[in-house]
């Protein structure tokens, strides 16, 4: 005779599914790492707490970080951004480093590079953003708390503005305690990187000798064909030189560095020309047939890709004669 099935064994059966398939990666997930993660490495000039491994690891050329600058009860009150180079490094601590044990460490370090600190915060029981039905969940399973760190500061590294987010928290589970820390670096570019204005005076006489003038006055947002609003005295010394010179027609040349595929970079290219050519004849009453954009991409670099600072002068408009 086959045994009855009751709608409670059916429960049983079913939580039970369900905790072998949650549990189960969360074992994997916490589980001591050996080694770093394959290809990651620590920021240039920060290092790492003796002992950590990586267990995460992003760097890019270029993005937006958003972070708290003060917290409440409620949670974070005030944000603030960074744009620039971005590293995103998870370190597991040893196990005889805490949260503020490694936050004392980095505030230190920090404050030795001339760092300011921005924010400094315990939120040692853990509910930062949180909302009240989950205050309440947290409460009811404290195996899951995580007592969270956040420090903020601004400085330079490598001679670059910079500013570092450090996260530091603990994670109590079946397995025990485990520690980590996040870091958040970014990297921008000096403040007055590629914003040099060349006059009027200047384009005539190079594209006058040379037939071309490269321009670094010229900025994009990144990705993107929409002109920075610091461009402004660029396009105004262009339009300037255009007036006093009514013979002259221009190709408008966008260059772009090696990062991404040749077809992206050559369909930018020309999206950037196109994008200064129509702000010339829109915003400064240039004559449409003097000028012509045109998009050469990556072909035509001025120095090495290799670095960044290589790659930011291969990033580029320039005026040549037609």
């Amino acid at each position: 005779m086959r045994p009855a099935i009751t709608v409670r064994s059916c429960l049983l059966c079913r939580l039970l599914m369900l905790a072998l398939i949650f549990c189960a990666p969360a074992a994997h997930a916490f589980k001591k790492p050996t080694a770093d993660l394959p290809g990651s490495a620590d920021h240039p000039e920060l290092g790492r707490i003796p002992g950590a491994k990586i267990t995460r690891y992003e760097q890019r050329r270029f993005g937006v970080v958003h972070f708290p600058l003060s917290m409440g009860r409620r949670g974070i009150e005030q944000t603030g951004k960074a744009e620039g180079a971005i590293w995103k490094i998870e370190y597991y601590l040893p196990d005889n480093i805490a949260p503020d044990g490694a936050i004392a460490i980095y505030r230190r370090n920090l404050q030795k590079k001339g760092f300011q600190i921005l924010l400094d915060h315990d939120d040692s029981r853990g509910y930062i953003s949180m909302s009240r039905e989950r205050r309440k969940v947290r409460e009811r399973f404290k195996p899951l708390t995580r007592p969270i760190f956040i420090l903020v500061a601004k400085g330079k590294l490598r001679g670059r503005l910079a500013a570092v987010i450090v996260y530091a928290y603990t994670v109590r589970t079946t397995w025990g305690k485990r520690h980590w820390v996040r870091l958040r670096i970014v990297e921008s570019k000096p403040l007055d990187a590629g914003l040099k204005v060349i006059g009027a005076k200047q384009m005539a006489s190079e594209i006058g000798s040379k037939g071309r003038i490269a321009l670094y006055g010229i900025l994009f947002d990144h990705d993107s064909d929409k002109i920075k609003p610091e461009s402004t005295k660029t396009l105004s010394e262009i339009a300037k030189y255009l007036r006093n010179k009514p013979e002259v027609r221009l190709y408008v040349v966008g260059h772009t560095d090696n990062t991404g595929t040749y077809e992206y970079n050559m369909n930018l290219s020309r999206r950037r020309a196109a994008a200064v050519v129509r702000a010339l004849t829109s915003q400064h009453g240039i004559a449409a047939n003097r000028l012509k954009a045109v998009g050469v991409g990556p072909v035509a670099p001025v120095t090495s890709n290799n670095d960044e600072q290589g790659r930011a002068r291969n990033r580029r408009v320039e005026l040549v004669a037609q």
